[in-house]
């Protein structure tokens, strides 16, 4: 099935949607909490938000669309504030 929600989604996982590329460690430190078809991702300090997209195989864009009233520009992201994000895995 295509459709088909997994959950818990792992970091393992993560790694696999976003192809492997392993930048993301050093930009998406965050913790997050799966909600089935979205997480929430809490920002740490030091991460940006290609990171953060590179680590759950969305765009920047993706994020700042599903998250309009916490991001109005890209290059500014505060830590300890909440990300909703929809990770390709669900999509």
């Amino acid at each position: 099935m295509a459709d088909e929600v997994k959950t818990p989604i792992t970091d393992a996982e993560v790694e696999d949607v976003q192809g492997g590329y392993g930048a993301w460690q050093n930009f998406a430190k965050g913790s997050y909490v799966n909600y089935g078809n979205y997480i929430a991702y809490k920002v740490a300090p030091g991460d940006v938000l290609s990171g953060i997209a590179m680590r759950f195989g969305v765009t920047e864009e993706n994020i700042k669309s599903w998250n309009p009233d916490k991001i109005k520009n890209v290059d500014l992201i505060y830590a300890g504030s909440t990300l909703i994000i929809y990770p390709r895995i669900y999509r």
